[in-house]
Formats: C-alpha cells, structure tokens, sequence
C-alpha cells in the first residue's frame, strides 16, 4: 500500500518487501517515522508489480528467503537487470547468496537507528 500522506515532490517511496507481515510493518513504520514514504508488499511478484506500473521508488528492500515464484535474490536480479538505476538492499538473517547482484546488505534483526541512517543516506534523505 502506498503511503500517499508523506509521498511528496523529490521523497519518493521506499519499496519493502518481506513475506513476514510483522517484520514488514516494523521496518515500514521505522521508515515511516523516520520521514520515508513507504510501500509494502508480500513477495517478488507483488513487488514487481508495483514497479511495473510504473509508480515512482527510489529504493527496493527486500528479504532473501521468500516464499513464491522467486525468492529476494532473484527479485533482485529482476530488478538489477529490469530497472538498473534502481538501487536494492537485501536483508536476512544469513548472508546473502553468492552471485547475486545488489547495492547494500542489512543484516536481521535490524539495528533500526543504524540500519534506518543508512537508508536515508541511499535515497539522500
């Protein structure tokens, strides 16, 4: 769902995806407090699809291990092949698998100041 009531000029939304409902809104309402414009969705294809609509991100988060028909590191690749300008972080709890092509890593459980700094220095925010 797009958070229309922080979306302005040159804020453009933060993509976060996690199949884990609870993790998603704690790392969306983080964002959210900390000024970022926040869309969440549940896997690769909901994710994909926002992108393919054309709605404007300036960032994809993603988690690795996903359940679907791809998991974070081929949604990942999609994007880094698909969108290449569009920067991706990749989160887990593992270290992300070998060959995948991505911009930052944070590792969960968040340090949510750190982790939350670090994403506003990527979208320059």
């Amino acid at each position: 769902m797009l958070d229309n009531a922080t979306h302005s000029g040159s804020k453009l939304p933060v993509l976060v995806v996690d199949d884990e409902v609870l993790i998603r809104m704690m790392i969306a309402d983080e964002l959210r407090e900390n000024g970022l414009p926040v869309i969440e969705c549940g896997d690769a294809d909901e994710a994909l699809e926002v992108l393919q609509s054309g709605a404007p991100v300036s960032l994809v988060i993603t988690d690795v291990r996903m359940p679907g028909s791809m998991d974070g590191a081929g949604l990942a690749s999609v994007i880094k092949r698909d969108y290449p300008q569009l920067k991706v972080v990749l989160t887990s709890s593992e270290q992300p698998p070998a060959g995948v092509i991505f911009d930052h890593f944070i590792g969960k459980p968040w340090d949510f100041p750190s982790a939350v700094q670090h994403i506003k220095s990527i979208v320059g925010a």
